[in-house]
């Protein structure tokens, strides 16, 4: 497979001093960068936009977006959109053409791999999921057999929505464990027997023929939580995943820090105030404190409440070093209403713990994906891939493999 970039992960490797080409623009690049303009111009016009409308917002002439609105319609990118006159009822006669985008025309992947379970969500260009399906597995499962069981909840999310897999543009597959820079291999999950030595990346791209990319659990989610939760309006944040293990995503910048190796965001080998164990990292919080917490049992107030003192305390450097506006705390432990005031306990024991050992305070903030954050972050990291390529050359993609093709060439050029 291609070298690919994935424009929220790894950047491509520079171009050794000397080999840098002007760039060239030919016909076919100037017309690929027309029909990215119309396909833009489509996806933001509200209501759907004539012809007239698009030659307008391109500043191309009628004959030239014409031509391209036909091609984007011939490739499936784009469609007519059902006439409707002022009053919602359908218009007589032949009024003038509206466009509309097509987010059905492709579809891409975000898979959730964990110890216990492997998820899978196919969603379409827009980003809305489309299909989810999950799986129970074993703690002990091997790797090749944990990679048999994302293939087939994979397909079973394909089958479900009625997609073909060509139709699959790109994939991410969410994991515990380090990942390195290039987003193509685990180098370490000391947790998930073999999957190291499974290389799930070859064995989905052979499965969907489309770019696949693997990324730690922890950054997905804090991706998923600044795309669709509540961390919208922060370029500086800290996601803490309260999983197995320990892990943080960290935007800075508005983007994610992956670090020189792309281990960033490991605070699992944090050395914890209190901790009893030989091992780094805080342990697990016990799901049955949460539910008396909740309920006011002072035994387990005093737990949860500990726990996010220890919390705070042990990732306070890190938080000394980024100054993120905003930490979230990313859970599966409080997924209904009825166990919030035991999330309100950590996150106000960790807010004034935090409060005597940092210069500006950040805001502490429960994640508002739950569960489904590791996930919302796979489909994203995918889906700007093949947004790259819709806003290059966007009649390339219907082709199979156009999208590892084009994340060669930009990886190339870059």
């Amino acid at each position: 497979m291609p070298q690919t970039w994935w424009p929220l992960g790894g950047l491509p490797e520079p171009s050794p001093p000397g080999r840098e080409l002007p760039a060239v623009v030919g016909v076919a690049d100037l017309r690929a960068t027309n029909a990215a303009a119309v396909l833009a111009a489509v996806r933001s016009t509200d209501p759907h936009p004539r012809l007239a409308a698009l030659a307008e917002a391109t500043r191309l002439s009628r004959p030239t977006v014409e031509a391209i609105v036909e091609e984007l319609t011939d490739c499936g990118l784009i469609e007519v959109a059902p006439a409707v006159s002022a009053r919602g009822q359908r218009s007589p006669g032949r009024p003038a053409r509206r466009f509309r985008f097509r987010p059905h025309a492709g579809f891409v992947v975000g898979v959730d791999v964990r110890a216990r379970s492997v998820s899978a969500c196919l969603a379409d260009l827009d980003g809305r999921p489309v299909a989810v399906e999950r799986t129970a597995v074993r703690a002990d499962l091997g790797g090749q057999a944990r990679a048999r069981a994302v293939t087939a909840v994979v397909q079973r999310a394909i089958d479900r929505s009625a997609a073909d897999a060509p139709r699959v543009w790109a994939a991410t597959v969410g994991t515990p464990g380090l990942v390195n820079r290039g987003n193509t291999r685990i180098r370490q999950a000391d947790n998930l027997r073999g999957w190291a030595e499974a290389d799930i990346v070859a064995v989905l791209s052979d499965t969907l023929g489309c770019p696949v990319a693997v990324e730690n659990d922890a950054n997905l989610a804090a991706l998923g939580e600044q795309w669709r939760g509540v961390g919208g309006a922060a370029d500086e944040m800290v996601f803490v995943l309260l999983g197995e293990r320990l892990g943080a995503g960290v935007i800075t910048g508005g983007r994610l820090l992956r670090g020189h190796r792309g281990a960033a965001g490991e605070i699992g080998f944090i050395r914890f105030p209190g901790s009893t164990s030989s091992q780094p990292g805080l342990e697990p919080l016990v799901p049955d404190s949460v539910g008396g917490a909740a309920s006011g049992d002072p035994e387990a107030v005093a737990a949860i409440t500990s726990y996010g003192r220890r919390l705070a305390a042990g990732v306070a450097p890190v938080l000394l070093a980024l100054d993120p506006a905003l930490v979230v705390l990313g859970t599966s432990l409080f997924p209904v209403p009825g166990l919030l005031p035991a999330a309100e306990l950590l996150l106000g024991a960790a807010e004034e713990e935090a409060g005597s050992l940092l210069v500006d305070l950040p805001q502490w903030r429960l994640s508002a994906l739950g569960d489904e954050a590791v996930i919302t972050g796979a489909v994203r990291f995918a889906l700007s891939s093949v947004e790259e390529v819709l806003r290059t050359r966007p009649t390339s993609l219907p082709a199979r493999g156009a999208l590892a093709e084009h994340s060669a060439a930009a990886a190339e050029h870059s």
